[in-house]
């Protein structure tokens, strides 16, 4: 098993590296982009543009800013003279604002060429994704990781009570569902999962907090906790009524689709002829069920629980965004709105990751579940 593990988190390697060209170059061609969010004001002269543009690092060709993102600026740097200080590069930036002249390169008149930059260049002091360093946030003027690290237990806290909540109550219902076949209980298990999958995350986020925070004024309309001035929550147990709303509005989803997979499940294995043979030997039905049923029924399910780490640790930002919940989901719709590049490519490598940590959770329960399945 540590063997496939290793070998699988090698295959990942060039995985990650094409998501990461994909999706920065798919944000870096969007239309728009982080100068014009910033620099709102329409009198601004094209000279102060530029040089937004330079400080901002988005003014070079976007090959040179991908492998500045990805491996950093300071190895680019070398010290000419030995005195222990950078002060050439590799990259001269011909775009830079002291260089340019009614936005435009300068050109040298005597000799016709662009004027490159004459002066010593400072030390880099970006070092690239590799090397934990994502570049500070357009928009908060900080490192773009602690923007991330600060809205994550938001998003574990929910994602979790809500992985817990949707997987076991959809696990207990499939199972009700498939031993009460064709019964009332299966009816309405049935009926339950087509209106919640009929019915959008926002939708049903609307709904309850009409009914619940507008109506009955019995649930809030919204947030994690009450707004403080120091802005911090109280503890978990003394907020649980801001979790009712958008744990009901995640987990319905995975309740139906865990439910109907489980009862499908559950209902193939034991028409299986080793299930008619433990019970021509004269094996109680729960005997049956319990111990031979689910859990050669709860292979398949192992499928689901995997990718549901990414939604656990990925956040759900349609539904943050409409509960109001400080999460990493609401974030990242904030970030691409606002152009802030270097808080989505987190978030994009942070989901990346999640959905390979998931499906390798998956092969491994696999093998957990059924012991006839081994990688080695």
């Amino acid at each position: 098993m540590t063997k496939y593990i290793i070998r699988r988190l090698l295959q990942a390697l060039p995985i990650m590296l094409g998501v990461t060209i994909l999706s920065y170059g798919l944000i870096s061609l969007a239309p728009g982009g982080p100068v014009e969010q910033l620099a709102f004001n329409n009198r601004m002269k094209p000279r102060e543009r530029e040089e937004l543009r330079y400080k901002l690092g988005v003014s070079d060709p976007l090959p040179v800013q991908y492998l500045r993102w990805l491996l950093g600026d300071d190895w680019m740097r070398w010290d000419n003279d030995g005195d222990g200080e950078a002060d050439g590069a590799i990259l001269i930036d011909l775009h830079a604002p002291e260089l340019l002249e009614n936005g435009k390169p300068r050109i040298d008149e005597s000799t016709g060429e662009i004027v490159r930059r004459a002066e010593a260049l400072p030390p880099g002091d970006r070092y690239g994704i590799l090397r934990g360093d994502f570049g500070n946030s357009f928009r908060y003027k900080r490192p773009a990781i602690n923007v991330l690290v600060e809205r994550l237990p938001a998003t574990l806290e929910l994602g979790l009570v809500s992985f817990l909540v949707g997987t076991i109550l959809g696990i207990l219902i499939g199972i009700l569902a498939a031993i009460n076949r064709g019964r009332l209980f299966d009816q309405l298990s049935r009926v339950f999962a087509v209106i919640v999958n009929s019915i959008p995350n926002f939708g049903l986020a609307l709904v309850l907090l009409i009914i619940f925070g507008s109506v009955l004024k019995i649930l809030p309309l919204g947030g994690r906790c009450k707004t403080t001035l120091d802005a911090t929550c109280v503890p978990f147990p003394e907020r649980l009524e801001y979790l009712v709303i958008p744990v009901i509005v995640l987990a319905a989803g995975a309740v139906a689709g865990y439910s109907r997979f489980m009862r499908a499940s559950l209902l193939d294995v034991v028409s299986q002829d080793y299930i008619r043979t433990a019970r021509s030997k004269g094996l109680h039905d729960r005997a049956v069920w319990m111990r031979h049923g689910i859990r050669n029924a709860m292979i398949p399910i192992a499928t689901f629980i995997g990718p549901s780490i990414t939604f656990l640790l990925g956040g759900a930002a349609v539904t943050e965004t409409v509960l109001s919940w400080p999460g990493v989901g609401r974030s990242v719709v904030n970030a691409a709105v606002q152009r802030d590049h270097p808080v989505v490519m987190l978030v994009v490598v942070y989901v990346a990751i999640a959905n390979i940590l998931g499906y390798l959770l998956s092969d491994i329960l696999y093998a957990v579940i059924d012991p006839r399945i081994r990688y080695d």
